[in-house]
């Protein structure tokens, strides 16, 4: 979306007067700033000047993660392309009883996630890629804009940071269950539907929130289809993001 869109987002999100200065403070400054959000409890760090403020847009401004869990709350919620945390603290607002998990690749990010993360102890941040088997990653496009990391599978004689399974992590909660899954994993999405595995961890989610990358990945979305077909989800899109919801999962 355009400035003047963004701008008329923040004007209807927080009013006029709060609108007006947020937005400003989000545009204007520079380095890493402590960014008031009126009706959080808890301000957010962002590397001002940086793409950190399209982030903030889409999750904290337009409120793309902000659709209604089905019913209860959840109890776990996995925010995997996690970026600088915006989604899991956003997440954290609105279930403070939920586990969470934010899952970065990047030095950095991970690094401001730590930050924004501190507030809320029920968030844990892994350092790690998501992939569908235990392996090293790396991330491919180093000098890409910090929201925008790929990562492959290292090459002999790389060095690189683990891969984690997301059966894995459902596995380890006391739920068994992913209820929200937040993928946001520049085409890795791809290999996670694609593989035959997927369904041990996929036949135990609820709600998923996925964007997905065929301009990246050619087949994101037809890997997609064919893995979920077996579930009956039902959907609806918020921005960039396709929202999968299910009546209930298997135990």
């Amino acid at each position: 979306m355009n400035s003047c869109g963004n701008f008329g987002a923040y004007l209807a999100r927080f009013g006029l007067f709060r609108g007006y200065f947020l937005y400003l403070r989000t545009k204007l400054g520079r380095g890493i700033n402590a960014i008031r959000v009126p009706g959080m409890r808890h301000p957010v760090f962002m590397r001002t000047g940086t793409s950190d403020r399209s982030a903030f847009n889409e999750v904290i401004v337009k409120r793309w993660y902000d659709h209604p869990f089905p019913d209860g709350e959840p109890r776990l919620i996995i925010d995997a392309g996690a970026n600088v945390g915006y989604a899991s603290v956003r997440f954290a607002e609105l279930y403070p009883q939920a586990d969470i998990i934010a899952i970065e690749p990047d030095a950095d990010n991970f690094e401001l996630i730590k930050q924004n993360i501190v507030p809320y102890p029920r968030v844990k941040a892994l350092r790690c890629g998501v992939w569908p088997r235990t392996t090293e990653l790396v991330i491919e496009n180093p000098q890409a804009k910090s929201w925008a990391f790929r990562v492959r599978e290292a090459r002999p004689g790389e060095t690189g940071f683990a891969a984690v399974g997301l059966q894995e992590l459902a596995v380890q909660h006391p739920s068994g269950c992913i209820d929200l899954l937040k993928l946001d994993i520049e085409g890795s999405e791809k290999e996670l539907f694609q593989d035959p595995n997927c369904h041990q961890w996929l036949s135990r989610t609820r709600m998923i929130f996925v964007e997905l990358h065929d301009r990246i990945k050619p087949g994101c979305t037809e890997v997609l289809e064919k893995a979920i077909g077996l579930y009956g989800f039902k959907r609806t899109q918020c921005g960039s993001n396709l929202i999968l919801i299910r009546d209930s999962v298997q135990h």
